[in-house]
């Protein structure tokens, strides 16, 4: 090979180099301002919505825990549980009562109950439809009997 096609070769993977460098420079900086409004919107979205943790009790050993579960500002606990599990219900006068939750249910001799964190677990007094959740809320469903 000839020197003039070594310059050649030499000026091409220089050019090469260069355009990368500039790509990079300008990927770099699409992703920081991506971030800083990924960042923003996520803090306009903090201030309507709420962050509760919802665990579901099967009754059979089985728990599963969905925290950090992200819902509107005052939402159902109803609504909430549909975020997380396929829900099976029936409305009430005095609210709505689980049928299933996962496709768990349908034992006569038990149901799907609901407690709430105020100084230990407290069970619901109102259906899942009626109790408003707020931000930090911990809620659980367990399948249960009375025995």
């Amino acid at each position: 090979m000839s020197e003039s096609t070594y310059k050649w070769a030499a000026a091409l993977l220089l050019c090469t180099t260069i355009a990368s460098g500039a790509a990079a420079l300008y990927l770099n900086n699409r992703l920081n301002a991506l971030e800083t409004d990924y960042d923003r919107t996520l803090s306009e979205l903090e201030e309507f919505t709420a962050t509760v943790d919802v665990k579901i009790d099967y009754g059979n050993g089985t728990v599963a825990w969905f925290n950090g579960t992200r819902i509107g500002a005052g939402e159902s606990l109803l609504n909430a549980t549909r975020r997380v599990a396929e829900i099976d219900y029936t409305m009430y006068e005095f609210g709505v009562f689980l049928n299933t939750v996962n496709g768990v249910g349908g034992d006569p001799d038990k149901y799907w109950l609901w407690s709430y964190i105020d100084d230990g677990w407290q069970s619901g007094m109102v259906g899942a439809d009626q109790w408003r959740l707020h931000d930090g809320d911990t809620v659980a469903w367990t399948y249960t009997g009375f025995s």
